[in-house]
Formats: C-alpha cells, sequence, structure tokens
C-alpha cells in the first residue's frame, strides 16, 4: 500500500473523532466492494474530504452524502456541488430519516461510510432498528452497509457464537444481516493516523424479517444486562431482570451457559421462555 499525499481541505477536529481517508487505492478497493449497479443508490455517512466520494460518483449517479462537519460542507459543496448524482446533506445521520429516504425509490440502496470510532455503536443500532423495521414488510431494498470501523469493533461484529469477540452487538447484528471482514487498514491510511487498525466490513441485509422478536425493548434489556457479566452463567446475571417470570428457573433452558455461548436463535428462545 502507498502512502497517499496530504490531501487539502479543513484540518481534522478531534472533538468529532476525525481521521480522514486519503489513500485513493484504498477509497477504491472500498468503492469496488460494493459491487454497484448504475441504478442502485449510495448512502455516504460522513463523506470528510470526499475521497471516497470522487469514486462513488464515476459508478452510481444516485449519491446522498450526509455531513454534519460546516466547514466540510463547504469545501465539499465547491469541489462536487454541481455533480448531477449527488445530493449533498448538511447534518447528522443519526437524524437523518433513512426511513423516508428507503420509501422514495424502490431501487436497491448500499449504505458506506468511515465511521467515527466514538459513534460507530450508535450508528450501527440506529441501521439494525431501522433494518429490522422495515424487514418486517417482507420487501424491502436496504441492501448492505460497507463500513469502516475500528478493528476491534469490526471483529467484534463479525464473530461467532462461543468466541471472545462475540458480544450484545454481534447478537443485534445477527437478527438483520449476515456480516464480513473484508480487509484491513493501517493507520497510515488516514489524516491524522489513528492509534490502532481500522478495518472495512460488509453487512449485508436478509431480503425478509428473519427472527421474530415479541418485544424489542425487553429483548435488548435482556442481552445488554447478560453481556455486562459475559464470563459469569446466565442463572446469575438473569436475577437482574425485574421483568422476568417468577418461574424462570424452571423452564426448559440451560442456565449453566455464558452469554458468549448462545446464538442469537437461542436468545430468542431464552427470551421466550423467561418473559412474563
Amino acid at each position: 500500500m502507498r502512502n497517499a499525499p496530504r490531501l487539502h481541505g479543513p484540518r481534522p477536529l478531534k472533538e468529532l473523532g476525525q481521521h480522514f481517508l486519503q489513500d485513493e487505492e484504498i477509497a477504491s478497493q472500498i468503492v469496488e466492494s460494493l459491487r454497484l449497479r448504475w441504478e442502485d443508490r449510495v448512502v455516504e455517512i460522513g463523506p470528510g474530504r470526499g475521497v471516497l466520494l470522487r469514486f462513488l460518483l464515476k459508478q452510481s449517479h444516485k449519491v446522498t452524502a450526509v455531513e454534519l462537519d460546516a466547514r466540510l460542507m463547504k469545501s465539499l459543496t465547491s469541489a462536487f456541488g454541481g455533480h448531477p448524482g449527488l445530493n449533498l446533506i448538511f447534518g447528522d445521520f443519526l437524524e437523518y430519516d433513512l426511513r423516508k429516504y428507503l420509501s422514495e425509490d424502490v431501487s436497491r440502496v448500499k449504505i458506506v461510510g468511515n465511521i467515527p470510532y466514538s459513534l460507530s455503536s450508535s450508528i450501527l443500532f440506529y441501521i439494525f432498528e431501522i433494518a429490522g423495521d422495515i424487514q418486517k414488510t417482507g420487501d424491502h431494498n436496504l441492501d448492505s452497509a460497507t463500513l469502516m470501523l475500528q478493528r476491534e469493533v469490526a471483529y467484534r461484529i463479525c464473530a461467532g457464537p462461543g468466541g471472545r469477540d462475540y458480544g450484545g452487538i454481534t447478537v443485534f447484528r445477527s437478527l438483520v444481516a449476515e456480516a464480513e471482514v473484508l480487509f484491513d487498514v493501517p493507520p497510515n491510511a488516514f489524516v491524522p493516523p489513528p492509534k490502532v487498525m481500522s478495518s472495512v466490513i460488509r453487512l449485508t441485509f436478509f431480503p425478509q424479517e428473519k427472527y421474530k422478536v415479541a418485544d424489542y425493548h425487553l429483548f435488548r434489556d435482556l442481552v445488554h444486562t447478560v453481556f455486562r457479566q459475559r464470563r459469569k452463567m446466565l442463572k446469575n446475571t438473569l436475577k437482574g431482570l425485574t421483568w422476568i417470570r417468577q418461574d424462570w428457573a424452571n423452564t426448559s433452558f440451560d442456565f449453566t451457559q455464558r452469554p458468549e455461548d448462545l446464538s442469537a436463535e437461542e436468545f430468542i428462545r431464552l427470551f421466550n421462555l423467561i418473559r412474563n
């Protein structure tokens, strides 16, 4: 991998967790991994200085880029504002109405972005929630999300049961999408270089609801509660839940297991057994 020259543009802000992608070979590799068709719609989360955006606009004529930093919006508008296939939006992706965007057109939608480490969980859960809602319709167009994350987080999202990387966020991902790590990215691909490695993952969303969860908020409470003490057996951590049935310990489940041993299907079975 070559070191790309330092790009011109607003300086990265530490308070926003900005690490701008500067390596064009990596940007090209990410866009190639999207496997875009010309009619696909793309949403980029935080285009930054536009390195990824340049490659996206070569392969798709329907790109929506959501940027929170007003300084970057100014430079992006100057560089790309006249492009007929680009819709630049100033705002927070977490407040962007993705549901409305998905409903405006039947064409396939792909999400892509270099995600600030501090916001990765919030952004992922936002996407998971929307994906879960629209999958209930049985006919939706959210195809995939290709995201650059801190490597530790990336491998956690893509993990399987039984390993130390497996956690609560893995369970919620498993409800809505398959996941795979595509490749790792070293610090020198960014400016400024982060102190950790990054990885690009692809989430491929299920075409329809795969798992039915009767009460998503209580289910989330269950998963978060047991993973807060992941090395303890379920029979010890479940006692902290106030909403479970009184005779939960007598149900047909092996409560000597630890949370990292349970697949998404097993978590749902546990939830259905203990819910009051």
